[in-house]
């Protein structure tokens, strides 16, 4: 916060003073003339473009529409923080694979040097992961809320992936409470739409924030809300590519606070609109694996 501004004198003495320190401390006189050096132009701002409200919808429409199937060649890096000790880790980084099939269909494979490392495939409602490593399959429900526990250091599930990665379509939305603002940050403008419900009670309450750059008017950043105004995601996108005329950013930055993780997946491929198999997304449990059922029991059962 500001201090009460110095009165004019004071203020008119400590600017000559130190003025005169300056002058004299360069060795200039009276006689020579200051040069000033030209702010550099190899990066000069980008004039911002308009849009209404309706166009703005209509774009966030667009871009979810526009897209109906993924198949990403990634790399991942994941960091997670222990809700119990708060201590943070950061896993090294790995490669793989995203195949993803709207409405909710999708599967997550990381691998480290070429072997398997962790599977996971989610239906929007239920999830499953492999970990070979552990030997262990674990299987739960999409929204249920796990508890910290040793067996599942890091609360990350394919569905969180899927929402990050797939822009929710605004098909439906009551345009009346969707609003429109500007906003200015780091000297860039954006636009935000903020997408609103309603919820118990009859009171109105946020489900989300679109964040467009009014430089191309891309979307670039999302924001998802419970209904009790907690922030679920935070999701950055940037390095947009142009694939078979689609528009698709090769860099997704999301972070869950509420799981205590932030994961960014940089595509080094990518393919869209493919006809993607059912038998895809499915996942089988190897014989040998312990089942950790985290709809049912708070400990490993053992495999059947």
């Amino acid at each position: 916060m500001l201090g009460n501004p110095l009165p004019l004198s004071r203020l008119s003495l400590i600017v000559l003073a130190t003025a005169s320190i300056s002058f004299f401390s360069s060795g200039c006189s009276p006689a020579r003339r200051s040069q000033t050096a030209p702010i550099p132009t190899d990066h000069p701002p980008q004039p911002a473009l308009t849009a209404t409200r309706t166009e703005l919808i209509g774009k966030a429409r667009q871009a979810s529409k526009s897209i109906h199937s993924l198949k990403l060649k990634v790399s991942y890096q994941l960091t997670g923080r222990n809700l119990e000790t708060g201590e943070t880790k950061e896993w090294r980084e790995s490669d793989g694979f995203i195949l993803l099939r709207k409405p909710a269909d999708i599967r997550v494979r990381v691998q480290v040097f070429q072997v398997t490392a962790i599977d996971m495939v989610s239906n929007g409602t239920k999830f499953s992961i492999d970990v070979p490593r552990k030997n262990t399959f674990i299987r739960g429900l999409n929204h249920q809320v796990i508890p910290p526990r040793k067996d599942v250091p890091v609360n990350v599930r394919p569905q969180h992936i899927f929402e990050a990665l797939a822009l929710e379509a605004l098909e439906g939305a009551d345009p009346s409470l969707i609003s429109l603002e500007e906003h200015q940050q780091d000297g860039r403008k954006f636009y935000i739409l903020s997408c609103n419900r309603w919820a118990s009670g009859g009171s109105l309450s946020l489900k989300r924030k679109i964040w467009f750059d009014r430089v191309d008017l891309n979307i670039v950043r999302l924001q998802a809300y419970a209904p009790a105004g907690r922030l679920e995601s935070e999701i950055h996108y940037s390095d947009f590519r142009t694939v078979d005329g689609q528009l698709y950013p090769a860099l997704v930055r999301f972070e869950r606070p509420q799981e205590a993780y932030r994961m960014a997946i940089r595509a080094q491929k990518i393919e869209v609109n493919l006809n993607l198999a059912a038998t895809a997304f499915v996942l089988k449990k190897s014989p040998r694996r312990q089942v950790v059922d985290l709809t049912r029991d708070p400990l490993p059962e053992a495999a059947n």
